[in-house]
């Protein structure tokens, strides 16, 4: 097995993928990237064999002079595909420790040293704070962050935040999902941000490390408790995870509220997003 630590995100603390076999690419055109496409046998419209792990450095900067949108569309989703997936593999990874230290507790047992230190990691990751990390209500609070964002949600609101791509910010920063920092001079000043503002649009090294943030944005921020309180009901009702019905939860992502959530679900109906749902990834490139 092979660790890949990507010590270019900006979440330091977050854990690395363990798994066997995956690709950076560093290539910067479209042309060259579909071509890596083709080297790994990666279509959209047969993803029966998985995908594969690839991780992309930047989007390709001839995306926005691409005059077709459904090969834009194309490139796009199969360029962030695999990331997410990566991504939500680390995720489910975590879960997987709470739903195994959930048993333990159940059956009156005590954690050992190795466990409760990867159980106040994953608290401070995800900001539950308590004095009682072994009890049985902080880890309940823990698994309603702990999980996974739906690939067709995640990939809709990629398209919608960044253009398919093709805003400035994505090009520029990586930044796939419009997010800020409040840490001068480490991201991009937006133009006609109102005088005084001290905001910035965060930077991230490569494409992953902006999906993990906005990952983790959805996890722990309060203004998406929602989507979270949606989760948790699918899992207690032992039903698939739906990112339209997730979407939901999202109205405080935009002043947009309703309408933003519409759209979303709009993106996920008309670019058929849910056939994403299910696919897995390979295993290596």
């Amino acid at each position: 097995m092979l660790c890949l630590l990507l010590a270019s995100c900006s979440d330091s603390a977050a854990p690395t993928y363990q798994g066997s076999d995956i690709k950076i690419l560093r290539t910067t055109l479209s042309a060259d990237l579909e071509e890596e496409f083709l080297r790994y046998n990666y279509q959209l419209d047969n993803l029966d064999h998985g995908v594969p792990p690839l991780i992309l450095q930047t989007l390709p900067k001839d995306l926005p002079n691409i005059n077709s949108t459904s090969k834009r569309k194309a490139i796009f989703f199969k360029s962030l595909l695999p990331m997410i997936l990566l991504a939500n593999n680390e995720i489910q990874r975590e879960r997987e420790h709470l739903l195994k230290f959930q048993k333990i507790i159940a059956r009156d047992q005590s954690l050992t040293e190795d466990q409760l230190h990867i159980l106040s990691s994953l608290a401070k990751r995800y900001e539950v704070r308590t004095d009682k990390i072994w009890s049985s209500q902080a880890i309940n609070e823990l698994l309603l962050r702990v999980d996974i964002i739906p690939p067709e949600l995640a990939l809709a609101q990629a398209a919608n935040e960044s253009a398919w791509g093709t805003s400035r910010f994505s090009q520029v920063a990586n930044n796939l999902f419009g997010e800020w920092t409040f840490q001068p001079g480490t991201g991009i000043v937006p133009t006609g941000r109102p005088e005084g503002a001290t905001y910035e649009v965060k930077r991230f090294e490569n494409v992953y490390g902006s999906i993990r943030s906005y990952l983790r944005n959805l996890n722990t921020h309060f203004a998406y408790s929602e989507l979270r309180q949606i989760r948790a009901e699918s899992r207690a009702a032992r039903v698939p995870l739906d990112g339209a019905k997730l979407a939901e939860g999202l109205f405080r992502y935009s002043i947009r509220g309703e309408e933003y959530v519409k759209d979303l679900q709009s993106l996920i109906l008309r670019n058929r997003l849910h056939r994403f749902a299910k696919v897995n990834l390979r295993a290596s490139s």
